[in-house]
This record gives C-alpha cells, sequence and structure tokens, in this order.
C-alpha cells in the first residue's frame, strides 16, 4: 500500500504504526507550503491521509478536486493514531487484521471471501 499525508510538520511516530499495518511507500507533503498545491498526486498511491490541523486551505482545495477524479480514499483528521487507525480500518478492513480482501477489484485473487464481494 502506498500512502500520501499532506499536512504535519512531523510523521514520525506515525510511520512505524503505517509500516506494521502494509504500507510499502509513503509520502510526506507538508501542508504549510503553498507549493503543495501544485503537485500531482503519485500514480501508486492509494490512500490520502490530510492532517487538518497543519493545512493550507489552498493545497487541500487543489488535492481534494484529484482525489475525486482518481477514485482515490481519503482521510480528513488530526494528526493522531487514534483519529487515522479507525478510518483506516473503514477504507481498508484488512490493513489493521491482517486479513486480506477485496479493495474496489484490488487483490480480489487472493480474497478469501471473493464470493461475497460479487466482484466476478
Amino acid at each position: 500500500m502506498s500512502i500520501l499525508i499532506v499536512g504535519a510538520d512531523r510523521i514520525g511516530s506515525l510511520l512505524p504504526k503505517l509500516k506494521a499495518i502494509g504500507a510499502q511507500e509513503i509520502v510526506h507533503w507538508s501542508g504549510r507550503n503553498h507549493n503543495a498545491s501544485k503537485k500531482t498526486i503519485p500514480v501508486k498511491t492509494e490512500l490520502v491521509i490530510f492532517c487538518t490541523d497543519f493545512l493550507q486551505h489552498n493545497a487541500a482545495r487543489t488535492l481534494k478536486k484529484q482525489i475525486k477524479k482518481r477514485g482515490l480514499p481519503a482521510i480528513y483528521c488530526r494528526r493522531a493514531w487514534s483519529e487515522i487507525a479507525p478510518e483506516i480500518e473503514q477504507y481498508f478492513p484488512s490493513a489493521l487484521t491482517g486479513e486480506k480482501v477485496c479493495r474496489k477489484g484490488r487483490d480480489c485473487q487472493d480474497c478469501p471471501r471473493r464470493q461475497q464481494h460479487n466482484l466476478h
């Protein structure tokens, strides 16, 4: 899983927890800099986390348009694991339990509940 974190000055405390749930690549953009609004979300990104207490409004607005256009899941919260974890579980139920399940058609070949998802 590839995650983009927008906002927050430091994400050091989140890195081990995100890696433990299966994040192979974590990209962090500072939300205080106006240049974040000019960037394009990386192609491999599967989840975007907005840390709203350290985020410029214009950057959030521009990136939100990109997210909607690509159909990516987004989490809007403060920089606290207690807020991030339940949201990750909502979009990726297998992330915190370690169980493989479908994510909008991805990984479906390995999904133990393949018939329940009615994707095939």
